[in-house]
């Protein structure tokens, strides 16, 4: 129990904001960064964005999809280099694809600098991050979590454990200056790799950015890691029980344990307090922005799915009626299957214990999407996201058949970057079958108009994020987004979880709502 008189002096402190700079004329700001800056286009709130990350070297940007996040990185590692300063810049990203976006973004803005994307080998990425010559080294956490990550000893039948070396991890990125974490809430857990890595390089790097549009979801939990990283510690406490401590009540979980609850009185003090090292744009302070329309498709559920579905819901009814301690896992498991059920197909296991995805004959989704991709008009394209791996066969080989040329992106995807080439660059692939979680971050995709939620995302921060990969700065028509949405299924249900900002399998979990 941390000292209340402590808890009660950390909130009272004095800490900055920098919302002043959004009051202050673009003139104005225009006369501070122009010696600062090369000529080109820049927008108010990145040059607001850039003076900060000049001046303060250790900052959050919470700056909407299609905001510039990518550019204004670039840019200060360009004036560093134009000062002689000599920038050595890694850069994380959540997925394969998102390095693409840099790639892009470098040879756009700044040719002269040289990008190293890091995509190959664990031994070929370590070899490039020792001795290739570059200003910035792209990387996405998996792979870099992949390169130092070291097997704990094993003890017994004990399942084999991975961790970080924190010395080793700091000799390996000796070289550089400069850390960007590009969607930093993936660093949100503190027990993750993840999270143990980029803190161990941040403690030796001058200059550390994070970057994101969507910081957290409902959990407000998730905020104290990424600060961390940031300034470790100054904005939200030394540690993560002071940071509940201060901001959360403690209660019994559903389950058994324990369980945080913000306190919401403090949500004003919490707000004002993250100013201190971070600084906030929507969408709609930077960009006027064409429309978009939400359309849910109700789908009838055929019986055979219904039937199976049906089952599925009367074992979730049952356990939450019972309470049984530790039959939360059981209910992870029927809810897993209702998702499937929703989309045609379910997993079965094998006689060698192997999962077999097996897939109904009738599938009304697939029929859905076949309908409104032959109502399309002429020269648009579109994105259909999903969330099973399984989801992306089903959907590739419909489109298959219809002979509509289409580019995928998943887990086991070969080549993604070629695939978002072709998507971008061919009029005849016109549609992109993309994962939702890959999907949802550092890819610009405004040159399709047409969204389509196969399945929802687990997730309401990927959700957010993977409709606004079309609807962002540069889209210049307006933007239909659908959600299809099985009946008697668990569709609605997290259809509404997300839109709440909220998920739905955690509520499950906790006993707040019944399906």
């Amino acid at each position: 129990m941390i000292n209340r008189k402590v808890v009660k002096e950390f909130l009272s402190r004095k800490l900055d904001s920098f919302d002043w700079l959004k009051r202050e004329s673009v003139s104005a700001v225009k006369a501070e960064t122009d010696s600062l800056l090369d000529s080109g286009l820049w927008w108010a709130h990145q040059r607001v964005c850039f003076l900060l990350l000049v001046w303060l070297k250790r900052f959050m940007l919470f700056i909407d999809m299609g905001g510039g996040k990518t550019f204004i990185v670039l840019s200060l590692i360009h004036y560093r280099k134009r000062k002689k300063r000599q920038p050595q810049a890694i850069v994380f990203v959540p997925y394969l694809t998102s390095v693409a976006t840099w790639i892009d973004e470098t040879e756009k803005h700044y040719p002269k600098m040289v990008c190293v994307p890091l995509t190959g080998s664990k031994d070929n990425n370590l070899h490039k991050l020792l001795h290739a010559e570059g200003d910035l080294f792209v990387i996405c956490y998996q792979s870099a979590v992949a390169m130092m990550a070291e097997p704990v000893k094993k003890v017994g039948k004990r399942k084999k454990k991975w961790t970080i070396n924190p010395q080793r991890v700091r000799e390996v990125f000796a070289r550089f200056n400069i850390l960007v974490m590009d969607e930093v809430h993936r660093c949100k857990t503190v027990s993750s790799l993840t999270y143990r890595l980029c803190r161990a390089i941040s403690a030796k790097c001058e200059y550390v950015t994070g970057l994101t549009g969507t910081p957290f979801g409902r959990d407000l939990l998730d905020l104290w890691p990424q600060f961390y990283l940031i300034d470790f510690g100054e904005t939200l406490g030394p540690t993560l029980g002071f940071y509940r401590e201060a901001f959360f009540k403690t209660e019994i979980n559903y389950w058994g344990g324990f369980k945080y609850s913000f306190k919401q009185k403090l949500l004003d003090k919490l707000q004002s307090t993250i100013k201190n090292c971070s600084i906030r744009y929507s969408i709609d302070e930077f960009h006027d922005m064409p429309p978009r329309e939400y359309i849910p498709r109700k789908i009838e559920t055929h019986s055979g799915i219904q039937s199976y579905a049906d089952k599925a819901l009367a074992v979730i009814r049952g356990i939450q009626i019972q309470k049984s301690a530790g039959n939360y896992r059981a209910v992870e498991s029927e809810y897993m299957k209702l998702r499937q059920l929703s989309s045609g197909f379910m997993t079965l296991h094998g006689d060698d214990s192997a999962k077999i995805q097996v897939a109904f004959d009738e599938n009304p989704k697939l029929d859905a999407l076949q309908e409104l991709i032959e109502d399309m008009p002429h020269g648009c394209k579109m994105v259909v996201f999903h969330h099973f791996v399984y989801t992306n066969k089903l959907i590739s080989q419909r489109l298959k058949d219809m002979k509509v040329g289409h580019a995928c992106i998943y887990g086991g995807s070969k080549d993604p970057l070629r695939e978002l080439r072709r998507f971008r660059g061919d009029e005849r692939v016109r549609l992109l079958v993309i994962n939702s979680r890959s999907g949802s971050s550092s890819l610009n995709l405004q040159h399709a108009n047409y969204v389509v939620f196969f399945e929802q995302p687990d997730s309401a921060i990927d959700r957010q994020q993977a409709e606004r990969r079309c609807w962002r700065p540069g889209q210049a028509r307006r933007v239909f987004i659908y959600d299809f949405l099985m009946k008697g299924t668990a569709d609605r249900a997290v259809y509404k979880a997300n839109k709440a900002g909220e998920s739905l399998l955690k509520n499950l979990l906790d006993g707040k709502v019944k399906l």
